[in-house]
């Protein structure tokens, strides 16, 4: 008996291992490259994947006093989503879906689901006592009797969410699901589920129609779920809204019926789209169609200014730049004249008032997101930036090949002013939101984030502040390696130069002072602030300012974006 269920389960981890290996694999979902028999057992080859598992993740954000906010969940289960929504329709389960089996990949900060136990899958189908699960994350029919499809791992990303969400509630430690058992329990005897509500946990720091997604998905009854990922999707980015009275008095949002379709026909089943689709579509107006696009901005970050407040992070799309909002204020800019190292063009100083909250990119372009944009737009610029290779300086070198190596999550180098252009246009035009570079004046208030010294961290630095040629790296560093300035702004000093909107000028005599770029001067020749891996210290000065012709290609310069949050 032992012997035939051995040849069973190394038969049925055969035919799971082909069908992995045959499965063109989502970018969210680890790749099976090949499996072997040898030693009298089978082995199945899985892509290496080098980042960090979302149980460590999280952990580490809320030790902080960073919990995740819904940006940041969604960005993570809206691709893992997609990917096994792919699994799934190739016939294949995963079945021990948790925050470790996701691991949060270094080089793009995509979320892969990982461990697919493909020996472990077929041995569970002979007997649940042998199937993989992990406590709390396991639906009621993995852990009993009952039929498993798609629902069963959507109970178990309901769990993850719901960790996420209960991970800022101090009374949960750890802040794990509850057994599925103890839930069945304690409904058969009557007494309250012992798992609170995702509604309840979250009430205030996510969206009513997320955390009802979330409770759905964790229904004991998987009739009463979401069906599949597809349905799961639809509800994460709005195409189910909730009762109208639960969003009476919520106010007024700006409705994004393409947004909405484009999210529903891309989540929802091939049948389903055609229904889903036509209900968007003809929902006009009144408070139904207003709680549908609301919910679409849980992913789309969209919304009026309301919604944003100073210091919150979010994304647009999980492939756009992390952006943080930056308060309006006003300041003193340039260097008053006893600056140490100061140059003449950083005066006159005078006030300028920044009347309006706006956005600006945590990071400065990474070559990950500079690659999504070349592989949507077809645009990949110059191959001719100026470089030092092999002991000399040439032009000949290209973002791919700055002459030195670089992760995904590295700055992206060797792009002209133009290039940076054309990357926000393509950004803008991607979410319907407007997205530009920096001018001058925003520059300089969000790097010195309330700051009147040299540098925002004070008017001395050191390499163990940031990325500068005193620290004898060579090369530009993995954005955020370095601590943030007040603004929660990583890289303002050093790793690159960034591309500004301003066209040169010598000084600030006749200089704009309300925060707007200024569009006159020698325009030729765009500005570039804070500093870069190859450069010292002086010049990394919040006051600094430099000019390059704008469609040169160098392998100091990068850039970073900013985001108009008024309509």
């Amino acid at each position: 008996a032992c012997r035939a269920g051995y040849e069973d389960g190394l038969r049925r981890f055969r035919d799971e291992a082909r069908a992995l290996v045959e499965f063109q694999a989502h970018p969210s979902i680890v790749s099976c490259r090949d499996f072997f028999r040898a030693n009298g057992t089978a082995y199945l080859v899985m892509e290496h994947e080098e980042g960090l598992p979302l149980s460590e993740l999280l952990r580490r954000r809320e030790a902080s006093g960073r919990p995740f906010d819904e940006a940041d969940l969604l960005a993570v289960m809206v691709p893992l989503l997609e990917g096994l929504r792919q699994v799934h329709e190739a016939g294949m389960l995963h079945r021990d879906i948790k925050p470790g089996n996701v691991l949060v990949r270094r080089s793009d900060e995509r979320p892969v689901l990982i461990d697919f136990g493909a020996a472990k899958q077929g041995v569970a189908e002979r007997s649940k006592s042998l199937a993989p699960y992990t406590e709390g994350y396991a639906a009621l029919e993995q852990v009993g009797e009952g039929k498993l499809g798609p629902w069963t791992d959507v109970y178990a990303a309901g769990a993850v969410m719901w960790r996420t969400v209960a991970g800022g509630n101090p009374p949960w430690e750890p802040p794990n699901p509850v057994k599925v058992e103890k839930r069945a329990n304690a409904v058969v005897r009557g007494e309250a589920d012992p798992m609170p509500s995702a509604r309840e946990l979250g009430a205030g720091r996510f969206s009513p129609g997320v955390l009802a997604a979330i409770d759905r998905c964790l229904k004991l009854n998987e009739k009463e779920r979401a069906r599949d990922c597809g349905q799961l999707l639809a509800l994460l980015c709005g195409a189910e809204a909730e009762p109208a009275a639960e969003t009476a008095g919520r106010g007024p949002v700006r409705k994004r019926r393409e947004e909405l379709a484009a999210a529903a026909a891309t989540a929802a089943p091939q049948a389903d789209r055609r229904k889903r689709l036509w209900g968007l579509l003809t929902a006009a107006g009144g408070v139904l169609a207003a709680a549908a696009a609301w919910f679409a901005l849980a992913w789309f970050a969209l919304g009026s200014d309301e919604r944003f407040r100073a210091g919150e992070v979010f994304r647009d799309c999980a492939e756009c730049p992390q952006m943080v909002v930056v308060p309006a204020g006003s300041f003193v800019m340039g260097s008053p004249e006893s600056e140490e190292e100061r140059e003449d063009n950083e005066g006159p100083q005078h006030r300028v008032e920044i009347r309006e909250a706006f956005a600006v990119g945590a990071y400065e372009v990474t070559v990950a997101e500079y690659r999504e944009f070349v592989s949507a737009a077809g645009r990949d610029g110059g191959t001719d930036c100026l470089i030092f290779a092999g002991g000399e300086v040439n032009f000949e070198g290209s973002w791919r090949n700055p002459g030195f190596e670089q992760t995904g999550r590295d700055p992206v180098v060797c792009v002209s002013w133009e290039d940076a252009q054309a990357y926000v246009r393509w950004l803008s035009g991607k979410t319907g939101e407007e997205y530009r570079l920096l001018s001058e004046a925003e520059w300089e208030y969000a790097a010195r984030a309330g700051t009147t010294t040299r540098y925002s961290f004070g008017d001395e630095i050191t390499p163990s502040d940031t990325n500068y040629y005193d620290g004898n790296i060579g090369s530009t560093q993995p954005v955020g390696s370095y601590r943030a300035n007040g603004f929660g702004l990583y890289d303002v000093h050093g790793n690159v130069f960034e591309w500004i909107q301003d066209c040169w000028n010598e000084s600030y005599a006749g200089a704009p002072n309300n925060g707007g770029a200024w569009e006159r001067g020698d325009c030729s020749r765009r500005v570039l602030r804070g500093g870069s891996w190859g450069i010292s210290s002086r010049d990394l000065r919040s006051a600094n300012r430099l000019w390059s012709p704008s469609g040169l290609y160098n392998y100091l310069s990068g850039f970073r974006v900013a985001r108009t949050l008024t309509p």
